[in-house]
């Protein structure tokens, strides 16, 4: 484990998250929408559908941490499975975008229910013990939030490929008879080969940041579920995981009911909507330095308390009030939106701090097991968000391809306003009672130091 990584360690680490954001931001934002606007299937089933995939992606979460923490493979515990899931996403996300004709509600259900928890499986994969590494690359706490901040630079790279790239391919296959299907099908493939690449390059560009497994106990299922108990006895750790799983009902909420919101409540075209969430995308990679900067000066906890708490504030108070064809506003609140945001950086970096007050306790290293756990609570919130989602979205009276009445566009503007925001301020006000200091942190990593240094 290096005090220090190179440039090369970091950028090869960071690398992932643009395939890995690219897929995320490709389901999040387009799933729903492909699946009710080209394959036909009605929003209450693609919302329970997706929520049933993403319930069974959690469970798996915690099981692929503990899993990736007693590894032993000679190329460490976590590249490996970076490797083998980049592969089989790549070929996952393709199955997602390019369902057979289907003439059923029912057929759709389950073929979206089946390869949504395929490709979900495969995510879990790569994704946990992905995150996990960056603690044991380095124990210097400033050098991982560096690390996470690297991770967002690329994944928002990721971000616009994934949210751009249909809407470029829609316009190429303007004249194409199944021009959607087209558009989003070549955008599957892309992604694919883009997660399968950067996969190869974490892999290779960290060889010997890796280490192999210290815990010598066999995985055992019963104590598997015991030790979720440990993780939720972490006094440090709980407020901060309640706090993150009700931003994230926001975060899924906001994301799943974008592309509505633009097109059917304030009637923009497909191009300035690309734009404006191209932009705040940009803008979202450009602040990550701020808020890196930000929390070497005062820390992390109160630096996202602040972003987030702004942000819920801003999106309560300014989109239900957008007037249709103005593009003007929203661009600005992408740009002010696209600076908060950033401040999500800091939650992840909090994690990895948090993981060391757990080794200070059980003298075990846990990375997998905490971020499979932090997973598993994300996905379970986005799992209670889509079919939410997709069930307000049938009580709105949505339907799709065709322009809504001023009730219907006015209730989608409502849930991405005000339900949106109200969730990133009960978020930030909970994540106050995480009791994680920078000058406690400082002390739990000194303590950590000198017993390393005993058993050298």
């Amino acid at each position: 484990m290096d005090t220090k990584p190179s440039l090369g360690i970091k950028l090869g680490y960071g690398i992932t998250d643009m395939g890995i954001f690219a897929v995320e931001i490709l389901i999040r934002l387009h799933l729903l929408k492909f699946y009710t606007d080209v394959v036909g299937l009605t929003p209450e089933l693609a919302g329970l559908a997706s929520a049933a995939a993403i319930f069974w992606d959690a469970i798996t979460d915690p099981l692929m941490g503990a899993l990736s923490d007693r590894a032993k493979f000679a190329s460490g515990k976590r590249r490996p499975f970076i490797l083998l899931g980049g592969f089989l996403l790549s070929i996952s996300i393709v199955f997602l975008y390019n369902p057979p004709i289907l003439n059923t509600d029912w057929g759709k259900f389950v073929y979206l229910v089946l390869s949504y928890m395929g490709l979900n499986t495969c995510m879990t994969i790569i994704a946990v013990p992905y995150s996990a590494f960056a603690g044991e690359i380095t124990e210097d706490r400033y050098e991982r939030t560096k690390l996470f901040g690297y991770r967002l630079f690329f994944g928002n790279i990721g971000l616009l490929v994934g949210t751009i790239l249909p809407g470029a391919l829609l316009s190429i296959y303007a004249n194409s008879s199944n021009q959607a299907l087209n558009a989003y099908s070549t955008t599957s493939v892309f992604v694919g080969l883009m997660i399968f690449l950067v996969s190869l390059i974490t892999f290779f560009s960290t060889k010997n940041s890796d280490t192999i497994s210290e815990i010598t106990d066999a995985f055992n299922i019963k104590d598997f579920i015991l030790s979720f108990g440990s993780v939720l006895k972490n006094p440090i750790f709980l407020p901060l995981f309640i706090a993150y799983l009700v931003s994230y009902i926001g975060v899924t909420i906001n994301s799943t009911l974008a592309l509505y919101y633009y097109e059917y409540r304030l009637g923009l075209k497909e191009a300035d909507i690309n734009l404006i969430l191209g932009i705040f995308i940009v803008v979202w990679s450009l602040s990550i330095v701020f808020w890196i900067l930000m929390s070497k000066k005062f820390g992390k906890k109160y630096p996202a308390f602040i972003g987030v708490l702004t942000l819920g504030i801003l999106t309560c108070f300014t989109y239900p009030f957008f007037p249709k064809n103005q593009f003007l506003f929203p661009l600005l609140m992408a740009i002010i939106g696209g600076v908060l945001v950033g401040s999500i950086v800091l939650f992840d970096a909090l994690l990895a701090d948090i993981v060391d007050y757990d080794e200070l306790k059980t003298k075990l290293h846990r990375e997998g097991l905490y971020f499979g756990f932090w997973k598993m609570g994300i996905k379970f919130s986005r799992s209670v968000s889509l079919l939410l989602t997709g069930l307000l979205l049938s009580w709105t009276g949505f339907v799709p391809n065709r322009e809504q009445s001023m009730e219907v566009s006015n209730r989608i503007a409502w849930l991405f306003g005000p339900g949106v925001g109200m969730c990133f301020v009960v978020g930030a006000l909970l994540s106050l009672f995480m009791p994680l200091t920078d000058s406690l942190h400082t002390k739990i990593q000194r303590i950590l130091t000198k017993r390393k240094k005993r058993i050298v």
